[in-house]
């Protein structure tokens, strides 16, 4: 039997520099300064730029500086890599918030085709609305927004650094470009372009509207039918990975974007047309052969690697019995289980829809629902009502600090 254990990365990771608590890890955790940076060497300046994932998503504090000013200082020196190739960076606006650089980039902004507003809320200046949609918070330091020379908004991350990250780019590149990014059940966000620089590689991701954990517990007036569409997506984009065997191992509702919220209840009247939900940030994923049966696509210990610490102490997500067991585990079952744990505070008020998603949770991984069932089952619990008995609202409760959105991109 074959074990794709989450070890192989603990190993990585300890013997990167970083991991090693050499005196090579204090010298490449030092925050590069910009005036240091030669415009005409890209070795001088990539000597700058952090040697790990973990430093340059958690650049060391200092006092009194906000970690986005921290990361600022970084990818300010990469700002004549990507102008060269089409892309201005948003600045900061304040605190993580970012906005386009309207000074810098005076092209007129274009529709993607990732991103909408709803006509109710259009121009004026509130949350769903283009002033909103027209900014990007970002709680990760390893992204930055961007907008291209033709006015495309986008988000660019960083993958690999080095070994770092290989097994990230290698899934995109199965199911975010070619041909598998062009089915329709396919829900992972595509990548627009891999940019290298060094031993660094970018992924460019078209930058989606909004976050689907706000469909229930925020500003969004979204109807029970709304929140549910969005739901049977969600487990449609896991079913898709799962059948090309990529387990996520971060499936939480954070790591889920959808173009825009419907907002049924607001506007009054059933929408004739649905946003679709995208799935984001592969960096903890595994992939097994595509002939490899269910059965033997194994891992053990927590999800943890890329740009996470190497100390589970420091893994503030819930996990399920299995992951603590010490046993080989199903990591399609974990994303059931991330996914449905995240929505617990997600109540429908109708019995067969909240017994499913309540299946989706169970302990005993046994029992619990696979992805294709779990979208398969709140299908035809959906289909035996009629959209006006779904236009109610949805009661929200707040169950754990889990709820709180982590980061992405």
């Amino acid at each position: 039997m074959s074990h794709h254990s989450s070890a192989n990365a603990t190993q990585d990771m300890k013997d990167s520099p970083e991991a090693a608590g050499s005196t090579t890890k204090v010298a490449h955790a030092e925050l590069p300064s910009s005036k240091d940076a030669s415009p005409t060497s890209s070795q001088h300046i990539r000597d700058q730029l952090p040697r790990t994932l973990h430093s340059w998503r958690m650049p060391p504090l200092v006092r009194k500086v906000h970690i986005a000013s921290l990361a600022e200082g970084i990818w300010k020196l990469l700002v004549p890599f990507f102008k060269q190739r089409g892309y201005t960076f948003w600045k900061i606006d304040m605190g993580c918030l970012m906005c386009p650089d309207i000074e810098e980039d005076l092209t007129m902004q274009n529709s993607i085709g990732y991103g909408y507003v709803s006509p109710i809320r259009g121009m004026e200046p509130t949350l769903g609305s283009l002033d909103y949609l027209f900014s990007f918070e970002n709680l990760n330091p390893l992204c930055r927004a961007a907008r291209t020379d033709s006015g495309l908004d986008v988000v660019v991350r960083v993958l690999k650094i080095g070994d770092q990250g290989q097994e990230h780019v290698e899934i995109l590149k199965t199911i975010a470009t070619g041909p598998l990014a062009f089915f329709s059940n396919n829900h992972t966000i595509p990548v627009l372009e891999f940019l290298d620089y060094e031993d660094i590689v970018f992924g460019v991701f078209p930058k989606v509207g909004f976050r689907v954990w706000e469909a229930y517990d925020g500003w969004p007036e979204n109807s029970v039918g709304d929140v549910v569409d969005m739901i049977v997506q969600c487990f449609e984009a896991l079913s898709f990975i799962h059948l090309w065997n990529i387990a996520h191992r971060d499936a939480f509702k954070e790591n889920f974007l959808v173009q825009w919220h419907p907002e049924s209840l607001k506007i009054d009247e059933i929408p004739p047309s649905r946003p679709r939900v995208f799935l984001i940030d592969f960096e903890v994923a595994v992939m097994f052969p595509h002939n490899m049966e269910a059965a033997e696509c194994l891992v053990s210990g927590y999800p943890i690697g890329g740009s996470f610490p190497d100390d589970i102490k420091e893994y503030a997500r819930p996990v399920p019995p299995e992951v603590t067991s010490g046993k080989p585990y199903d990591p399609f079952k974990l994303d059931v289980w991330q996914l449905g744990t995240s929505l617990k505070g997600f109540k429908s008020t109708f019995t067969e829809i909240d017994e499913i998603l309540d299946a989706t949770r169970r302990d005993d991984a046994a029992e619990r629902l696979t992805s294709i069932e779990a979208m398969a089952y709140l299908s035809r619990a959906v289909a035996k009502l009629t959209p006006q008995e779904l236009m109610i609202k949805p009661k929200s409760e707040r169950y754990s600090d889990e709820d709180v959105p982590d980061s992405s991109g």
